[in-house]
């Protein structure tokens, strides 16, 4: 078998811890609910797996290839997407983390008490389980979302075991590139929805107006009446000086 750079990364995964930390990352997702945190893990997530299946199967260099190329373009247009319009990932609430660990906790309890024993041809058990726990994975990121940017994140989870097996069970159907392009198509389908959400203006605060502050005006008091203090005539002068000198000779003649 020849060695690529996807099968010694996919050797190095290939082993008890790797597959234990693919399957925490997946699980974290889920819990920490941040599309900085869960893009770059289901990308990792996606790419682990494709790169295990070369390093175990070899299913073509082209095959794998094509395979993180469409995982690539995906998270790339995701991430733009939460880049150019960050408020558009917290504009609905998604839950809190008691919900989505409760959640989490049933998959699993439900898992461990029924034990499906689910195996696929081709393919060890363990990697049967890595496939299926990540795919339950996106499915529980794409029941708990409300955003179409967490959407993108737990669609492009959700597909990743398809990925995975096509490759492996039908190599000569082309699945494989079929599933990469719906990938892109359903990344760009939700990050244009991301880019297109409004963000709801914020209500102005309503203040209660102060108590206006009325002064009471003292009640008009009827106007005193003043003595003409206009200017005499001339004429006015006159006629006064005259009367004054005929009162004061009126005594003396009748003296007289």
């Amino acid at each position: 078998m020849t060695m690529t750079p996807f099968s010694i990364v996919g050797l190095l995964l290939a082993t008890g811890p790797g597959i234990l930390l693919l399957a925490t990352l997946a699980a974290s997702i889920v819990l920490v609910w941040d599309w900085r945190w869960a893009l770059p893990g289901a990308v990792v997530v996606a790419l682990g797996l494709s790169s295990i299946q070369a390093a175990l199967h070899a299913p073509g260099v082209l095959v794998t290839f094509s395979q993180w190329l469409a995982v690539s373009v995906a998270g790339v247009l995701l991430g733009l997407a939460g880049r150019l319009h960050p408020a558009a990932a917290h504009l609905h609430p998604n839950g809190n983390w008691l919900t989505r660990l409760i959640a989490l906790l049933f998959v699993i309890g439900a898992w461990w008490v029924l034990d499906p024993g689910v195996s696929l041809p081709l393919f060890t058990q363990v990697e049967t389980d890595l496939i299926l726990w990540a795919g339950l994975c996106g499915l529980l990121l794409v029941s708990l979302s409300a955003t179409p940017l967490h959407t993108g994140i737990g669609l492009l989870l959700l597909t990743t075991p398809l990925q995975a097996t096509s490759a492996i069970l039908l190599p000569g159907a082309g699945l494989a590139v079929v599933t990469g392009i719906a990938q892109i198509l359903v990344a760009l389908g939700c990050a244009y929805l991301t880019l297109a959400q409004q963000i709801p203006q914020r209500a102005p605060r309503l203040v209660a107006p102060l108590p206006a502050v009325t002064m009471e005006t003292p009640p008009l008091r009827p106007a005193r009446r003043f003595p003409s203090l206009r200017r005499p005539t001339p004429a006015a002068l006159r006629a006064g000086g005259a009367e004054s000198t005929h009162e004061a000779h009126t005594p003396v003649e009748r003296g007289a």
